[in-house]
């Protein structure tokens, strides 16, 4: 391990990137327990003050992807990849999002975990399970839910367990990680589709390049609410769809009711109202986000349609039965 402590922590004037395959071999080393915990701590240190370079991502995602379990399904579906810290300045209208997009005919997934540094946010599974929902503890319900409802959850415990082995130390260390980065991008559904939000615009070229690399040719990235999928409910969001900028107002959208923190227990309900046609003040920005949804995964491009599909879908009471139908599998295969 000390070979690459002395590529990325000799200073700022004399640190260099690691080639994939040293990335590739440093994670090898952390992963099978064969680095110290403190080379391991000065290596995400220094990581994290040059900023993991696209080609070390891909080393770091190859190391995991060499233990992964890929989540076997004849479909395609959108991969919902966003940042497994969470949210805790904002409510979660992904959850009903979800559904509407579903009850449309798109098929979704997502994968993550929970108290993940350095956010430490709720999850949108998390707000499932507030609903009433379990999340799935194999892969077989995760399949089922996903084929019969048009979603599925993986945990990370599911299909990245090495990864997932990582995380006490990641609390440890307190700060992100380049893992926080790289563990969007594992691609568990083998899926041709993804969608992604960052904080930062710069990142939006490095996970259209790490999509691209896992085998994902259609990739939705954008600067999102909370590096999320939602869009920002008080300005524009620039939505980049496969190369195609598009321009999202939020039209509608009252952002007293979407930028403030609530507890799981509020959030949930605010998601089973959307649901059940029972809420005017969230329900807007639901529906742009199942918009986004619908159109990242393919059954039109055109932002005003995809509202109208959501819209119709919402009140016909379609999202709400596909949701019922999702706590029945997750409960009875748990």
């Amino acid at each position: 391990m000390i070979e690459y402590l002395k590529v990325v922590g000799t200073g700022k004037k004399r640190l260099k990137d690691l080639s994939q395959q040293e990335a590739y071999n440093a994670e090898k080393l952390i992963i099978e327990g064969k680095a110290t915990d403190l080379q391991i701590g000065a290596f995400w240190a220094a990581e994290r003050i040059k900023y993991a370079s696209v080609e070390e991502l891909k080393g770091f995602i190859d190391a995991h992807r060499e233990y992964m379990v890929s989540v076997k399904t004849d479909l395609k579906p959108l991969d919902i990849a966003i940042n497994y810290d969470g949210k805790n300045r904002s409510v979660h209208v992904l959850p009903a999002a979800i559904f509407i997009a579903t009850g449309s005919g798109a098929y979704l997934t997502g994968h993550g975990a929970e108290n993940i540094p350095s956010k430490y946010g709720i999850t949108y599974h998390q707000i499932l399970e507030y609903m009433g929902a379990r999340t799935p503890d194999n892969l077989n319900t995760v399949v089922k839910a996903l084929e019969e409802t048009g979603f599925g959850f993986a945990h990370q415990r599911l299909f990245a367990q090495k990864l997932f082995n990582l995380l006490p130390k990641r609390k440890e260390f307190g700060l992100r990680t380049y893992h926080n980065t790289m563990e969007r991008m594992l691609n568990p559904f083998g899926t041709d589709k993804v969608i992604t939000g960052v904080s930062h615009p710069p990142y939006i070229q490095k996970y259209t390049e790490l999509a691209k690399y896992v085998g994902i040719e259609k990739i939705t990235v954008f600067k999102a609410l909370e590096g999320g999928v939602e869009p920002f409910p008080n300005h524009e969001t620039i939505l980049h769809l496969n190369g195609k900028e598009i321009k999202i107002y939020p039209e509608g959208v009252n952002k007293e009711f979407i930028l403030r923190k609530i507890s799981p227990e509020e959030n949930a309900k605010v998601c089973l109202d959307i649901l059940k046609n029972e809420d005017q003040n969230h329900t807007p920005f639901a529906i742009l986000t199942a918009a986004i949804l619908i159109m990242a995964y393919g059954l039109t491009d055109d932002l005003d349609t995809a509202k109208q599909i959501s819209t119709e879908t919402l009140k016909s009471g379609k999202a709400y039965e596909r949701f019922k139908r999702y706590i029945e599998i997750t409960d009875e295969y748990h």
